[in-house]
């Protein structure tokens, strides 16, 4: 059940490229970010909360954990699978948190060893938590997941 929950939200995403290139801009393209995100640990620490985010890259395509630890608040517990489009890893979060199951969307910028997490409004469809609009969210620079090494 929890498979067709991915396969059907992923076939919602849009593919949004630019349609014109100048001969300017494509000598300076960036390697896409398949090639820069690594799999391995990201860590955010913030005051008395923490998050840690243990990913498996398999060309483009994110697998892994997730966890929130926000001070005198339930820990969020679950797993992440989504998809890297050049720097921006976006899919669903699908979480234990006070013994109820959810479904939230969640996305990062990639910036070398760092994610920025994406933050946008949201709303709720069929239990989901999903952005209103993907291709406006905002990225928060002062609180990335940092890359670390990965302890058992």
């Amino acid at each position: 059940m929890l498979g067709a929950f991915f396969i059907t939200s992923s076939c919602n995403n849009e593919n949004k490229t630019s349609a014109a290139v100048n001969n300017d801009t494509v000598n300076n393209i960036k390697p896409a970010a398949i090639d820069t995100i690594s799999s391995g640990c990201y860590s955010q620490i913030s005051g008395r909360d923490t998050a840690m985010f243990q990913i498996e890259n398999t060309k483009g395509s994110i697998t892994g954990s997730l966890s929130y630890n926000i001070y005198q608040k339930d820990r969020n517990d679950g797993s992440f699978q989504g998809e890297l489009t050049g720097d921006t890893l976006i899919g669903w979060y699908l979480f234990k948190s006070e013994g109820v199951m959810s479904v939230r969307q969640v996305a990062w910028r990639v910036k070398g060893n760092e994610l920025l997490q994406g933050m946008g409004e949201m709303t709720e469809r069929s239990d989901t938590m999903r952005f209103v609009n993907p291709d406006k969210l905002k990225f928060d620079n002062g609180r990335p997941f940092k890359k670390v090494e990965c302890v058992l």
